[in-house]
């Protein structure tokens, strides 16, 4: 019997591997997701976080007390280099800080990254100081969202508020929104 040694290859350089915490009831960020890296050498892995009704600021803080134990379930005992927090409300509910001290419990090599962290430096990037915005939050949590927007140096045009008190309709609305403007994505 012949026997052809095979020396093995080993990769190098790695993916950048990226969690992202969803929210159980968000049916659209993982394909938001995919459609952003397709073409990039990024790997990505998802748990989800369950989520309360109605939808209060009291809610959300008590969602972002699951964070750690989320975060440890992606990828057990193995490191990521970047977690994203899919919920913004939850993200100014709960305070960026909190938040990240939550992830790095876990992942301590990870950066965290939010929805409103990351609008907050493509406006910056393209320097856009004036905008509008669309919420479903309380007014309680609106006024939390314009203090943020406001340090942050951004002057607010209009806002439009659609208070629900249930994240299930805001998911609802949310794919009625996106069937209107990118139908090929649903």
């Amino acid at each position: 019997m012949n026997s052809t040694k095979i020396e093995p290859k080993y990769i190098s350089k790695s993916n950048p591997r990226v969690g992202l915490i969803a929210l159980a009831s968000d049916f659209m960020i993982e394909k938001d997701f995919i459609n952003i890296i397709k073409d990039k050498e990024i790997d990505f892995f998802v748990n989800r976080i369950e989520c309360y009704n109605p939808l209060t600021k009291e809610n959300l803080i008590k969602m972002s007390n699951k964070v750690t134990e989320v975060t440890k379930d992606i990828l057990p005992d193995q490191d990521l280099d970047c977690v994203v927090y899919g919920c913004t409300s939850g993200t100014i509910a709960a305070g960026h800080n909190s938040i990240e001290e939550k992830v790095k419990a876990a992942k301590p090599m990870a950066e965290l990254t939010t929805p409103s962290t990351a609008a907050i430096k493509a406006l910056k990037k393209l320097n856009i100081k004036k905008i509008c915005i669309f919420t479903p939050y309380s007014k309680r949590l609106n006024d939390e969202v314009l203090s943020i927007l406001k340090w942050r140096g951004l002057k607010l045009l209009q806002i439009l508020i659609l208070i629900l008190r249930q994240i299930t309709i805001l998911e609802k609305l949310i794919k009625i929104i996106y069937m209107m403007f990118y139908p090929k994505l649903i």
